[in-house]
């Protein structure tokens, strides 16, 4: 790796996919900044730039190393394919890869398990939906999204093997209009709780108001947006990790390392169990306890695929590396691959 130095202050580079205000993702993201500057102080400094589509990542990228940014946190898997390429024209920066795949000597990636949160979500819209239909409002079909489906799907065959999920593409991460146009298209099909894979509060709006559909926020605690329809969120916390990887680069400690921290790491938490009753809520503490000790391993088989062609059978569970590859679906998801 480039040599890390005690020089402060260390600039500090922060790309975001939406704006700080999308309420989900790049909020949390800009909270962890935040975090980094108040733990950190004057030994960093931090430009963020929000809203960077793909196309746009090489020039702002770029214009970061120029103005003397070292250290570079790059915060979508839409970036990853760029920041690879732009890290390998920019050696002597450190850079981190939120969802990213594979290291470099200069770049490492950084996600947490996401997966966890999505299969207590299972278990808990199994427990509320009378259609037995889960709907899926989806990003694109890249393999964390695919993955989270999957798990979503685990999770409430666990309660109910007659379970389905239907899922609606947005096209989007943060889109509000697109994201509820997808909402209202999986509700028209008979889906009464929502799971989303995008940033806004749209979805879980657009539940709130019709009424008799429940949702689960995305990013952060979202209870707000939707009081009576709200269950739970997955609540991303990134400053704990932006504070070790500055502070890694100030003292000269910082590796190519890949962290994927799940429920006992700190790196999310799920809000509060609300609109559930007494049982529901017990039932989901008791599952997010589980996959938080390690005892309850949602990728563990016998699993199968759409097309009833067999993945792993029982006994054995799928490693890191075939989880963040998925590119197929399980059975009781109806969606085709795009």
């Amino acid at each position: 790796a480039p040599v890390a130095t005690a020089q402060a202050p260390l600039n500090v580079g922060f790309i975001l996919i939406g704006p700080v205000g999308d309420f989900g993702w790049s909020t949390m993201h800009d909270q962890g900044r935040r975090r980094m500057l108040e733990v950190l102080g004057d030994r960093v400094r931090a430009t963020q730039v929000e809203a960077v589509a793909p196309p746009d990542f090489d020039r702002v990228a770029t214009q970061l190393v120029r103005t003397g940014s070292r250290l570079i946190f790059t915060t979508s898997f839409s970036y990853f394919q760029a920041t690879q390429r732009v890290a390998a024209q920019n050696p002597n920066v450190f850079w981190e890869s939120a969802t990213g795949t594979a290291t470099a000597r200069n770049l490492a990636i950084y996600n947490a398990r996401f997966y966890e949160g999505r299969y207590v979500q299972g278990v808990i819209a199994a427990r509320k939906s009378r259609s037995k239909t889960i709907g899926y409002v989806a990003s694109f079909p890249v393999p964390e999204v695919i993955h989270a489906i999957n798990t979503v799907m685990r999770g409430a065959w666990s309660v109910d093997p007659q379970m389905r999920i239907r899922v609606v593409w947005a096209g989007a991460w943060f889109n509000p209009g697109r994201e509820a146009d997808a909402a209202r298209a999986l509700i028209d099909q008979g889906c009464d709780v929502i799971c989303q894979h995008t940033d806004s509060p749209a979805p879980l709006q657009l539940a709130e108001q019709r009424g008799n559909v429940f949702g689960f926020g995305q990013a952060s605690d979202m209870t707000r947006f939707a009081p009576r329809a709200h269950l739970t969120s997955s609540v991303n916390n990134w400053g704990d990790y932006y504070v070790s990887r500055a502070r890694a680069v100030l003292d000269g400690s910082w590796q190519p390392t890949d962290t994927w921290g799940g429920l006992d790491s700190g790196m999310f938490r799920l809000a509060p169990f609300t609109n559930m009753t007494p049982e529901e809520a017990s039932e989901a503490e008791r599952i997010r306890d589980a996959l938080a000790a390690g005892t309850l391993q949602p990728f563990e088989g016998p699993i199968t695929r759409q097309d009833g062609t067999p993945v792993i059978p029982a006994g054995q569970r799928l490693t890191d590396d075939q989880i963040r590859a998925q590119n197929y679906f399980y059975q009781g998801i109806e969606v085709q691959m795009p």
